[in-house]
């Protein structure tokens, strides 16, 4: 039998080594993952025989005497004793009277009274404490590297370096794995990867559901005043173990889930909080600053037992063999013995190992301490209740900004993301596009390229995929059309498959699981972070209440409106940006005599688009933006304002050729130009011509039209955030959300859960804002800053302008 063990953690390790003494196994492979600090080498190496979920209690009551019987001196043991704090409950005598049997003189149960005469203090009432002399802590790493020195001596034992790549089940139940350059094919494979198994088991497209990273964060302190045994206090998730060398390590569950695997930057903010709770428990102790802190991930699972647990049931021998109850080093002993048993029992007949069969995996549990309720086999529990998907990341809108996180979102972890749209369907500006409308940006900038021109979801990869790469070049365009770029998006969406269209948020809320997003009153989706990338819509100017909506509309309407309208009618066009000249355009297209266009502007100005404007488009710019005053930042943008918000490049030549060559034929323009006004009021006349009323630079004027058509511009949709979150909030003077260099939005109570929010910091970051020009940018550094690394490098050091 060949077996493959993924994972050289602890509990990989010690399963590979159990394996490996068997003569049933040919060959045991055992493959390491990424480089760089694990949760074993983070670990506290805790080990006691107390827990309150009764299997998980067996193991690590059965590793300890393990422990003892011969592995003291290579794993390391330094005996502490351990006080377990916690409220009681029916059952804990028998289960402290189990650790005694086992270990006898060892175990008792503390009452108030003597915790308090022990020093501690600000317990909560009725908390009790198991106490067992017979418990401390081994150094899992210095284990592990023994067992690993071991199996690379091994006849039929090979250590590989990893990592995994994907994990291919074939149909006779046999499994492959596929490393960099190489690939073997195996009877079995064990996933035991910790943190890293939901995520090769998604990127494999194998299930993944029961399992869940969690942040866990320790520190190291100089202590004065006598040291408490090594403790776990249920009623404040903190606990620590003092060090051989006398100092204290202590750390606070973090409740921050869906984190990436490997080691990442400490929060200060946790290790404050382990010294608050330390100095309400143990007032006693003198604790000077942390000497160090670590910060890692585990994996969890429901129930929070160590064992060996089937991927794909008993069709494939593609096993778990992780996520208890985050670190596994207190149980490790005893579960790999059972699962190498139980591995070894199925033979290749690919039946299902029988391991703890009175187990079922539900839902994962907020902590280790939770303690669990057991089902008898086969039966369901009383009462089922739906529970919103737990994902890493949700993303309300699934506009370009949104889309670009979410393709470069899939390249850099294989945590879940989801995005909630409203709308039916991919589209974007939807009812504004129609032939001869053109994009304000270049076919580079799309989703990905400025900082992954390898991914698949290029523009460029779109073309060729689609077959429309030499007919696009050869059509010579200026301008990419905005039909062709809106294709581009639903071709990515469709390819993404995490948008969740007809979704119309009502409302997000926060809670200890992290943010709630609501759907039509139920709560689909909890997550860790929240990314808004929320788009604008029309602005319905107040004079159009009470004009007949079929003669007087917006922009987004005139595709639908132009069929009943009457081109020899006066008709106006108001607001004098590109939406209010592709609306002219479109109506001289289709044979309207009599158009006005009027504008606020004292001319129709086109978009800078030199050299010099297009470094304001730069990410060293907007890091120049970042460095400045409020006020100062402001004025820059507003100076800057048509670089970006104006016309497209070429579009007014192509109106006043199109005008001319209608006047050709006509005798007249059909189009008059009216910069300079502004239009404050309209009223329906008793004829039911419509009036508007515009202010000029010189006297007020009147235009009497019987069709109109309002561009007036777009706003922000605000954040459908409940009263509680929105509370939380932090906004400016003008009423706009506090967005910090990396969009990430200031609020309070954050504790590692992040909002972000683009296209709503016009003037924190300039005008790459909301435009498309900065897309896969923005995303990466959200991404950057969402998993406190540089995933994506941003390079934009050659400059020939000093800012």
């Amino acid at each position: 039998m060949r077996i493959c063990v993924i994972g050289a953690g602890i509990a990989g390790t010690l399963l590979a080594w159990r394996l490996a003494d068997s003569t049933s196994v040919d060959r045991i492979d055992l493959v390491t993952g990424p480089p760089g600090t694990d949760a074993t080498a983070a670990s506290g190496g805790g080990v006691r025989g107390f827990e309150t979920h009764p299997v998980q209690r067996r193991l690590a009551i059965d590793s300890l005497t393990e422990l003892f019987d011969g592995l003291r001196e290579t794993a390391g043991y330094t005996e502490t004793g351990c006080t377990y704090l916690l409220p009681p409950y029916a059952g804990l005598e028998g289960a402290v009277a189990e650790v005694e049997d086992a270990h006898p003189g060892s175990t008792q149960l503390l009452d108030g009274d003597e915790l308090r005469r022990r020093g501690w203090q600000g317990l909560p009432d009725g908390t009790v404490g198991v106490l067992e002399r017979r418990a401390g802590f081994i150094r899992p790493d210095d284990l592990r590297t023994a067992i690993l020195a071991q199996l690379r001596r091994g006849s039929r034992s090979r250590v590989l370096d990893g990592p995994v790549l994907r994990l291919v089940p074939h149909p006779d139940g046999s499994v492959s794995c596929r490393l960099p350059g190489s690939g073997e094919r195996y009877d079995a494979v064990v996933v035991a990867a910790g943190p890293w198994t939901p995520g090769l088991l998604a990127g494999s497209a194998l299930p993944a559901e029961p399992y869940r990273t969690k942040a866990i964060q320790i520190a190291l302190y100089r202590v004065g005043g006598v040291l408490p045994t090594m403790f776990v206090d249920e009623t404040s998730d903190l606990y620590g173990r003092p060090t051989a060398d006398g100092r204290l390590l202590l750390g606070v569950d973090t409740h921050h889930w869906s984190v990436p695997p490997g080691s990442s930057r400490p929060t200060p903010d946790l290790a404050a909080q382990a010294v608050r709770i330390a100095h309400e428990r143990l007032p006693h102790l003198e604790l000077s600053a942390p000497d160090l802190l670590v910060s890692n991930a585990d994996c969890y699972a429901d129930p929070p037992v160590l064992t060996l647990w089937s991927v794909l049931g008993s069709s494939h021998r593609l096993y778990t063999f992780t996520g208890g109850s985050g670190g596994s080093v207190k149980t490790a002993l005893a579960a790999s013995r059972a699962a190498a048993s139980d591995l070894l029992s199925t033979g290749v007949d690919g039946t299902a190992p029988p391991t703890m069969p009175h187990l079922r995996r539900t839902t994962t549990s907020r902590t280790e301490n939770t303690r669990m309720t057991m089902t008898s086999p086969g039966t369901e529990p009383a009462t089922t209740q739906s529970t919103p998907t737990r994902y890493h990341t949700v993303g309300i809108g699934a506009g370009p900004s949104n889309l670009s996180l979410a393709a470069l979102y899939q390249n850099a972890t294989t945590d879940k993301l989801a995005l909630f749209d409203a709308r039916p369907g991919s589209g974007w500006h939807t009812p504004l596009l129609y032939p001869g409308v053109r994009m304000q940006t270049g076919w580079m900038k799309d989703l990905v390229s400025l900082v992954d021109p390898r991914h698949e979801l290029s523009f460029l990869n779109y073309l060729v995929s689609s077959g429309r790469l030499y007919a696009l070049i050869n059509s010579q365009f200026d301008s990419l059309p905005r039909i062709e770029y809106e294709r581009y998006l639903t071709w990515a969406t469709e390819r993404l498959g995490v948008v969740n269209f007809s979704s119309r948020v009502d409302a997000i809320s926060f809670t200890d699981d992290g943010f709630v997003t609501t759907i039509d009153g139920e709560p689909v989706a909890v997550s860790e972070h929240l990314v808004l990338g929320l788009g604008t819509r029309p602005v319905r100017p107040d004079y159009l209440t009470g004009l007949p909506i079929d003669r007087a509309f917006i922009a987004d309407e005139l595709g639908e409106r132009l069929p009943t309208l009457h081109p020899a009618a006066p008709t106006a066009v108001i607001g004098g940006g590109q939406t209010g000249l592709e609306c002219v355009l479109r109506l001289i297209g289709s044979g309207f005599s009599d158009v006005r266009w009027i504008g606020r502007n004292q001319w129709f100005r086109s978009i800078d688009d030199s050299p010099m404007a297009n470094e304001l488009y730069r990410p060293s710019h907007i890091q120049y933006l970042q460095g400045l005053n409020r006020t100062k930042r402001r004025e820059l943008i507003d100076d800057s304002r048509y670089s970006g918000d104006a016309i497209t490049p070429g579009g007014l030549r192509a109106l006043y050729q199109a005008n001319y060559d209608a006047m050709l034929s006509l005798g007249e323009f059909p189009a008059r130009l009216l910069p300079g006004r502004s239009v404050v009021a309209a009223e329906l006349l008793g004829d039911e011509d419509i009036r508007l009323c515009c202010t000029t630079t010189s006297a007020p004027e009147e235009h009497v039209v019987r069709q109109l058509v309002v561009a007036a511009g777009r706003e922000h949709v605000a954040a459908p955030f409940d009263a509680d979150l929105r509370e939380r909030i932090e906004f400016d003077d003008d009423g706009e959300m506090l967005v910090e260099p990396d969009y990430s939005v200031r609020w309070k109570g954050m504790n590692g859960h992040r909002i972000y929010s683009f296209n709503a910091s016009r003037y924190s970051h300039g005008l790459t804002n909301a435009g498309l020009t900065q897309l896969p940018v923005r995303a990466a550094i959200v991404l950057n800053s969402m998993f406190e690394r540089e995933i994506y490098p941003i390079d934009d050091k050659l400059c020939a302008v000093q800012w």
